[in-house]
């Protein structure tokens, strides 16, 4: 099974390394995979884990998106109207 990475900064980094040890991406990959999978049965060090939730916090607050606005429903009904025109008729639940 193939895997597609769709992240350039990702991607990027797979290269950066591949042109420091000479490897491939696949080879990067593979090596990066098995040194993670041989500790699997061991816990992950308390520094490791912080340092993995500081990461996914900056990920987060990089790449965040705006809250859900709460709209009420004649927002909601305006921003239909604006998409599908005025004559649109929500079907009605079966009786």
């Amino acid at each position: 099974m193939a895997i597609t990475i769709r992240n350039k900064t990702t991607e990027e980094l797979i290269r950066k390394i591949g042109r420091r040890t000479g490897e491939g991406p696949s080879a990067v990959i593979a090596r990066l995979v098995k040194a993670e999978a041989k500790d699997k049965d061991k816990p992950v060090p308390p520094e490791v884990v912080k340092q993995r939730m500081r990461e996914l916090k900056e990920s987060r607050l990089k790449y965040t998106y705006p809250d859900d606005p709460k709209l009420t429903w004649a927002e909601i009904e305006e921003e239909m109207d604006s998409i599908f025109g005025d004559d649109f008729e929500p079907r009605q639940a079966p009786r």
